[in-house]
């Protein structure tokens, strides 16, 4: 007769995986999560009644599953326009809404789409991207001086985020010229062990009003 176990060390590190003594069954013991850890190693001990034992490694790889929903970071979008265009005409766009989804592969890829706000056409997004822009920047007038739109998320699992994004756009003065980003997207990269405080970028935004450059 043989009995199974696990590995000293391994017994004490996973508690995610159990063996069965008499049968070598490797069962689940704990919850498992492909983002927190794709993968298990481990070795499990065959030992037999005379003492004599072997040892063979068991690889488990997770195969991830549809369980995280696409958040929105920020939440809050407010953008300003001038009548009549989306600041450097019609097609320009005004503002990118962006959410994150922990899944990995198609279910971590997120969709866009205007569900309110927009009953008159005013504005599309790009749903791939986010990007906002002005559709109809004829009906852009300032007789209708606050825009709210709420854009949903989905992702490739067909999740959609709990919260909408919302996006407030106030149309201003054609003479007025809100502060201009250089870019509507910026992604930065930075280690995972840096200190607090470390500047990881910045972003930047000009205003034709005072000639100077401002930072957020």
């Amino acid at each position: 007769m043989v009995n199974y176990t696990l590995g000293e060390a391994a017994a004490a590190k996973l508690p995610q995986f159990m063996v069965k003594s008499v049968t070598g069954d490797v069962c689940i013991a704990a919850s498992l999560d492909y983002e927190t850890k794709p993968s298990y190693e481990f070795p499990v001990i065959a030992t037999d009644r005379g003492g004599l034992s072997t040892t063979a490694m068991v690889k488990i790889q997770l195969t991830d599953v549809n369980d995280n929903w696409p958040v929105f970071y920020p939440r809050e979008y407010n953008v300003s326009l001038r009548e009549g265009g989306g600041g450097g005409g019609g097609s320009a766009v005004v503002v990118a809404v962006a959410a994150t989804d922990r899944d990995s592969g198609r279910f971590g890829l997120v969709t866009y789409r205007i569900v309110a706000g927009n009953e008159a056409g005013l504005f599309r997004i790009d749903r791939d991207t986010g990007e906002i822009s002005v559709a109809r920047p004829d009906l852009l007038t300032n007789r209708t001086p606050l825009h709210h739109l709420n854009v949903s998320a989905t992702d490739g699992g067909g999740l959609r985020a709990l919260q909408d994004a919302e996006v407030f756009l106030s149309v201003t003065d054609p003479q007025s010229t809100p502060p201009h980003f250089q870019r509507t997207r910026y992604s930065l990269a930075v280690r995972e062990d840096v200190p607090r405080n470390t500047i990881v970028g910045s972003v930047k935004a000009t205003s034709s009003d005072s000639g100077r450059s401002s930072f957020e």
